[in-house]
């Protein structure tokens, strides 16, 4: 995967499930946009899979292969 695949991936993975998101909506009304963005990264399972691609990112820019990376976090 390049640079450019993972932030597609990302882009389509927030639109189609992050924005409008109910639970997201709730937690901000009902304590603040801190703590529903802490749930997401915490919490959702989405959070975690954008979270890995994140450091997918990160991984790529400082020379290890995304899909190494990616392999990687689905074995453990």
């Amino acid at each position: 995967m390049n640079r450019r695949t993972i932030l597609e991936d990302m882009n389509t993975i927030i639109s189609t499930y992050c924005e409008g998101c109910f639970v997201k909506s709730a937690l901000r009304k009902e304590y603040n946009k801190g703590y529903a963005h802490q749930f997401c990264i915490r919490e959702c399972t989405v959070g975690e899979q954008i979270k890995k691609y994140g450091e997918a990112l990160l991984n790529h820019k400082n020379g290890q292969t995304a899909e190494a990376h990616m392999n990687q976090n689905q074995k453990g």
